[in-house]
């Protein structure tokens, strides 16, 4: 049943049961990491570098992530 699957955070692709890939990642304005859906590796990969870039950028200015 398609109503209950999960989607990939990076690219909102939904997942089958058992085919997704769960990973602990930081997540900005957040403290700490939660555990996220992912459909494959890579996309792991590219959130992290989005949200490292991200971080950059909001601490040179007046924020933190957290």
């Amino acid at each position: 049943m398609s109503l209950f699957k999960k989607k990939c955070l990076y690219c909102g692709k939904k997942i089958n049961k058992g085919e997704e890939i769960l990973k602990d990642i930081k997540i900005p304005g957040f403290i700490g990491t939660k555990e996220k859906v992912f459909c494959c590796s890579e996309h792991i990969n590219a959130y992290e570098k989005e949200v490292k870039e991200h971080c950059k950028k909001s601490s040179s200015r007046e924020g933190c992530c957290g």
